[in-house]
């Protein structure tokens, strides 16, 4: 008897999700039937490709590189399948992301809008978190992460560089501690900052683009992931914060907030775009991903532009701002 591409698609499923529960929700096909396809697959080849107890799953040695072989097969059918949908279909369906909280907030809005408005059949369910989710455990279709780097081997991963962070203060909060000269005068001022990094001793990483590197510890009197909240706190003269120029770059032009040590700089970030793979997405996904990059690549460009004129600004004018706040208070 030939192969039967349900009990392939099944086997896969289970090995993919880790358990039949995981991989009946996800499939939307009862525990029972896949344990049957299952069992009619290792009757078939003569093989036990899975070792089943109460509490797990355990794949064998031959199982997984059997799963190897049914995931090609899996593909390549898949692959066929796309022909026909991209000559019939119209992008329609589900599409499920997840991103950062404010990067949803001050990027990504117009961009799932514009993207709506040219493919009305196709549904976005956004949920923004800053924490980072699993695509495959919690069903997601995309991650949208900004970070100096990822680590991952399941995903693929498109890559936009984004402008550097800033370190920035209020003018009283600079006026009442002084101007930092070098990186290690900031431990005599108060901090606000973002969770990210070891939670009891927080680091702010500077480089002086002349092979120097300085990790400067802080202690935060706030720290959240909330980059509006961050801001506030630095507008009240609360602590030195660490933001996107894109948050505060209205505040430094007002003067309402002031860059502290820009001759040296936070290290590089990047946004990744993270999904499984291209074999097997649906077009309202591949049509989605494809332009969430196009806009990505052409707002980010714009938006490093306007921070390295900043930046260059800011470092000409630093020892004349510096002398305007000596001269405060």
């Amino acid at each position: 008897m030939g192969n039967d591409l349900n009990d392939l698609l099944y086997f896969a499923r289970i090995v993919e999700h880790g358990s039949l529960s995981a991989a009946s929700d996800a499939l939307g096909v009862s525990k029972s039937l896949l344990s049957q396809h299952l069992a009619r697959l290792e009757e078939r080849i003569g093989v036990r490709l899975i070792h089943r107890t109460t509490r797990k799953l355990h794949i064998t040695e031959v199982g997984q590189r059997y799963y190897e072989r049914c995931r090609s097969v899996l593909e390549e059918v898949a692959r066929a399948d796309e022909v026909i949908e991209d000559v019939r279909g119209v992008p329609r369906g589900i599409v499920r992301v997840t991103s950062p909280v404010n990067f949803a907030q001050a990027v990504l809005a117009p961009v799932f809008c514009d993207f709506m408005r040219d493919y009305p059949e196709v549904e976005v369910v956004l949920e923004v978190t800053n924490r980072e989710v699993d695509l495959i455990s919690e069903g997601f279709d995309v991650a949208l992460r900004i970070a100096p780097s990822v680590r991952t081997s399941s995903c693929v991963v498109r890559t936009f560089p984004v402008p550097r962070h800033v370190l920035v203060a209020s003018p009283q909060l600079l006026a009442r501690y002084g101007e930092p000269r070098e990186p290690e005068d900031l431990r005599q001022l108060p901090s606000v900052s973002g969770m990210r990094g070891c939670a009891d001793r927080p680091l702010w990483q500077l480089d002086d683009g002349r092979g120097t590197v300085r990790q400067i510890a802080h202690r935060p009197r706030l720290r959240t992931e909330d980059l509006i909240m961050l801001r506030h706190a630095a507008l009240a003269g609360c602590g030195v914060a660490e933001l996107p120029p894109l948050l505060c770059r209205a505040d430094l032009a007002a003067g309402t907030l002031v860059r502290v040590l820009p001759k040296w700089a936070l290290p590089e970030m990047n946004l990744y775009v993270l999904f499984l793979s291209r074999a097997g997405m649906t077009p309202a996904l591949r049509c989605f991903i494809d332009f969430l990059s196009l806009r990505m690549r052409e707002n980010l460009r714009s938006a490093i532009e306007g921070s390295m004129s900043m930046n260059l600004t800011a470092r000409e004018a630093g020892p004349a701002a510096g002398a305007s706040l000596r001269r405060v208070g």
